[in-house]
């Protein structure tokens, strides 16, 4: 079983000029991902950013990598909100976000509404050995549920009163030594982001802004 977490941020351009991106594609990203990707990349470019890389083509979910600090500045003042009314980054939750999880190079599980990068974390909490059953990712809504059995875990995505964002199958197994190994080459790649979000530590008034925009301490 291949098993991959990749971290992946979401952002919302708080005002760009929709009619020069062009009208959205028909259906759903996963159902026309050539057309979707050339709109994000619009989206993208209106916002005066990098065309950065989708996790799943056509997609709105970007990589950690690559991000050059402008951009980043760019993003995070759009976390915070307008000037004036921003809200400090001490107090502020993480960037939007979260792991897209694929077995075997397919994506089987998606951040889902509200989630934030902070909720990479939650993923470590299934391999502790006293961890039984349980909800995870709970930044955001609706919440997956967890359940050890053996060396097996067991996920399920319902719940009766919301949809989850797709993909989301709706239940599957992950063999816990490869999601280890997974959450592991995730957490790699959020330490290096870190490193380069505390780059502006001081310009948003805080000793660690990875602290507060990233890990959501």
């Amino acid at each position: 079983m291949k098993v991959a977490l990749i971290p992946a941020l979401e952002i919302s351009p708080p005002s760009i000029d929709w009619q020069l991106v062009g009208p959205r594609p028909i259906g759903h990203f996963w159902q026309n991902p050539f057309e979707w990707d050339n709109y994000q990349a619009r989206v993208l470019q209106e916002a005066g950013l990098a065309d950065h890389k989708r996790i799943i083509q056509g997609s709105h979910f970007l990589s950690l990598d690559s991000w050059s600090l402008s951009d980043l500045k760019s993003i995070i003042r759009w976390h915070l909100g307008p000037e004036g009314n921003d809200t400090p980054a001490a107090d502020s939750c993480a960037l939007f976000g979260g792991g897209v999880l694929f077995v075997d190079d397919n994506p089987v599980l998606v951040p889902q509404c509200c989630s934030t990068l902070a909720d990479l974390h939650s993923w470590s909490t299934l391999l502790e050995p006293q961890f039984q059953s349980g909800y995870f990712c709970l930044e955001g809504h609706p919440c997956p549920k967890a359940t050890r059995q053996g060396h097996i875990l067991r996920i399920t995505c319902h719940d009766e009163h919301e949809d989850f964002n797709q993909p989301a199958k709706a239940a599957f197994s992950l063999e816990i030594a490869a999601l280890a190994t997974a959450v592991s080459a995730a957490e790699a790649a959020l330490a290096s982001f870190c490193e380069k979000v505390d780059l502006l530590s001081a310009e948003f008034g805080v000793k660690r802004l990875s602290d507060h925009l990233v890990r959501g301490r």
